[in-house]
């Protein structure tokens, strides 16, 4: 869905104010849209979003033939919701929400007897762009997922390793909510000798990928293997980016410059922004009619980071820039 098109920006954000799923038009009867009869581009919008959503739903009239109302049904409305939420999300650049089969499945991790199948999966909805980085933000659920490692699941390791390398475990808290006996446990089964086991070879192997990861971002110090100084930002210190007083430190065009932390939060959500419209960075520039003249530098800065880096998807990237902020 184009959302550089005007009159769908104007229709959603109305659309979205007003109406939303929010509305009881009779018992069991919830308003989606609603549209003036005579406004036949509204009510093309209406009608192309719907079919682009697959939510089952119904059209009627308002009792004066005024308008034409969309709505489904008490069955569909929760599923109606996290559309609506997440079309207002890709509208306004901001990090899309996790789908209820994908929260699902991250909880899923917690009991499952093969975790390892669960993360896949969870990796490739990634991949194809379903499921967002840092999808796993809930403290409770990160340290409910490290104190599984302590049961010492050869699976489980294999699993927590494939979403810390899909991005799918936010870093920050991840920092937040590791503790000394996580990083021991880390570093015994590391350092332990070859197993000829290879079920358990497969745990040491998953524990020192996960170690490589923990110090890419710096969580732990390369010198020490124990976890860094309280406020560090593993985002900020694996992107190299500094940040004093309310300010980014951007270089753009061989200087370096003091960007508000407002400008850079509202460059990296114009980017995210065009990338939903548009699928491809390439397609993203500061010709582009979201991008003002305040946010063009650090527009431009964030291009020149996420290019530097190109193992990440971008949208991995905004959601570890704006994370790093």
């Amino acid at each position: 869905m184009n959302f550089a098109s005007s009159s769908l920006e104007r229709f959603l954000t109305a659309q979205l104010r007003d109406h939303a799923g929010r509305a009881e038009l009779a018992p069991g009867c919830w308003l989606v849209f609603a549209a003036e009869a005579a406004d036949l581009v509204g009510n093309q919008h209406a009608v192309e979003l719907l079919a682009e959503s697959g939510l089952p739903h119904d059209v009627g009239a308002s009792d004066d033939d005024g308008w034409l109302l969309y709505h489904v049904d008490d069955a569909t409305r929760p599923a109606a919701l996290h559309w609506l939420d997440d079309l207002g999300c890709r509208l306004e650049g901001r990090v899309r929400p996790v789908a209820p089969e994908h929260a699902a499945r991250l909880h899923e991790l917690l009991e499952s007897a093969m975790p390892h199948r669960v993360a896949q999966q969870l990796a490739a909805a990634h991949a194809a762009g379903a499921l967002r980085a840092g999808a796993a933000d809930d403290p409770a659920l990160v340290r409910a997922l490290l104190d599984r490692l302590h049961q010492r699941e050869p699976l489980f390791f294999s699993a927590f390793h494939t979403l810390l390398a899909a991005h799918l475990v936010d870093m920050v808290v991840l920092f937040g909510q590791l503790i000394s006996e996580d990083v021991q446990l880390k570093n015994e089964i590391v350092t332990a000798g070859l197993s000829r086991d290879p079920f358990l070879q497969s745990r040491q192997d998953a524990a020192a990928g996960t170690r490589e990861l923990l110090l890419r971002f710096h969580i732990i110090n390369a010198l020490d293997q124990q976890k860094a100084p309280a406020g560090t930002n593993p985002y900020a210190a694996f992107l190299e980016l500094v940040t004093e007083g309310g300010e980014v430190h951007a270089t753009v065009d061989g200087h370096v410059v003091a960007v508000p932390r407002a400008d850079f939060l509202d460059a990296v959500r114009s980017i995210r922004r065009g990338l939903h419209s548009r699928g491809e960075l390439a397609g993203c520039d500061t010709h582009g009619p979201w991008i003002h003249d305040r946010s063009a530098r650090p527009f431009r800065f964030i291009k020149q980071l996420l290019a530097a880096h190109p193992d990440l998807a971008p949208l991995d990237g905004l959601h570890m820039l704006e994370r790093a902020v």
